[in-house]
């Protein structure tokens, strides 16, 4: 539990501090500290969205997101608001604005976004646990990629009210921690401490093929030694190329959501973009509507498809993203094909609405982590916190942070 009441940001985290209450609410989060990603309302502050022009016309918030003061009334304190790539629209925390926050667990690879600065502060040990907001995959792969926990509820679990949105079919607020159990008191506070066991693990064989050999026999290892939680395993199977359609799905759905949330905005104002950005202002400016609808259609039935393949019992294991974090030099193009193949992974949980906690495997390659993700049927959300917390005794020792 983080004690010091001043942090220093030392890996540009941060947007904005909050002062702190004197004594804050008594309750079970009382004496942890944490932040929100810069697309939460916070009473008295204007939201960034990670864009000076927007945070220039932004009003100041009357109210703070639900989510948040949830928090604060069980006791916990917010320290500030976090860093985001530019409207949350990215996945790499690349902000040619602000700069990007440090990945403390690999300096030279990017954090990952769009919930980047939330993602540092915790890997950083600046706060105890984060808030994010997770539309296709902005906790997750940032939790992958700076050797964190991160986890995304089932939808519509935690109220997505004081927002800035993206999609009101994808959006999640997110949670980022250092071990599960955080998470799980997390929960518990927002009233989603459902217990039930895990019976069946299902492997995603495509997904972890789509791994680097070495990364692969790494994953297989780091797998087989928690496969004794479970009293059985079988694969799961959905092919690559029904992947890359789900993440057509996805990108379609995300993309229509960010230009009819933003556009009056960008039309009115023509807001300076960084490259990434402003490409994909772009495309989702060319979304239209019937494909739009159709991409709602296939979400349903892909939400189907997923809701008869799994038992109660059965809990879904599959790599986070397909690779250790690229590398902060890396040119737009190597970074358009990685967010690409990473959607294949990314967009299970998020067209499902199914919850997903990303484990950190640290130091497999080149001293980096990569992500591994336990996926259950809608509800089943504290239940993947105490299967994610056996599985980090095993893999890290108990009691390891």
């Amino acid at each position: 539990m983080i004690k010091c009441s001043t942090i220093i940001d030392s890996v540009n985290a941060f947007t904005q501090f909050i002062n702190i209450p004197l004594e804050p609410p008594n309750g079970s989060l009382k004496g942890y500290q944490f932040a929100v990603k810069d697309v939460f309302d916070v009473k008295g502050l204007r939201t960034q969205a990670g864009n000076p022009e927007y945070f220039d016309q932004a009003s100041v918030a009357t109210t703070t997101a639900s989510a948040v003061a949830i928090l604060q009334e069980a006791g916990a304190i917010l320290i500030g608001k976090t860093h985001t790539d530019e409207l949350g629209g990215s996945l790499f925390g690349l902000n040619e604005h602000y700069g990007s926050p440090l990945n403390f667990h690999s300096p030279e690879r990017v954090p990952g976004g769009s919930s980047s600065g939330s993602a540092a502060a915790v890997s950083a040990s600046l706060v105890d646990f984060s808030l994010g907001a997770d539309t296709s995959g902005s906790v997750r792969a940032p939790a992958s990629f700076c050797g964190i926990y991160g986890f995304r509820p089932t939808f519509g679990t935690i109220s997505t009210a004081g927002v800035l949105p993206i999609s009101n079919h994808l959006d999640t607020v997110g949670i980022f921690a250092r071990h599960p159990d955080v998470i799980a008191q997390i929960l518990d506070v927002y009233k989603m401490k459902e217990q039930s066991d895990f019976a069946r693990l299902r492997i995603i064989p495509s997904l972890v093929d789509h791994l680097q050999s070495s990364l692969k026999n790494t994953f297989l290892e780091k797998l087989n030694a928690i496969k004794s939680l479970t009293s059985s395993m079988a694969q799961l199977i959905i092919d690559e190329d029904t992947l890359t359609q789900w993440s057509a799905v996805i990108r379609t759905i995300a993309m229509y959501g960010l230009w009819q949330v933003h556009k009056e905005w960008i039309l009115k104002s023509n807001p300076t973009f960084g490259e990434i950005i402003n490409d994909r202002v772009k495309l989702a400016r060319s979304v239209h509507f019937e494909d739009y609808k159709l991409a709602l259609k296939k979400q349903k039935e892909i939400r189907e498809f997923m809701d008869d393949s799994l038992e109660s019992g059965d809990i879904i294991v599959f790599p986070t993203v397909h690779d250790i974090p690229p590398l902060l030099s890396s040119s737009v193009p190597q970074l358009k094909d990685f967010a690409l193949k990473a959607s294949r992974h990314t967009c299970i949980a998020a067209l499902t609405g199914f919850p997903e906690v990303s484990l950190p495997l640290r130091n497999i390659k080149k001293k980096c982590s990569l992500g591994m993700s336990f996926l259950g049927k809608a509800g089943k959300d504290y239940s993947l916190t105490a299967f994610a917390s056996k599985a980090h005794s095993i893999l890290n020792g108990k009691g390891s942070q």
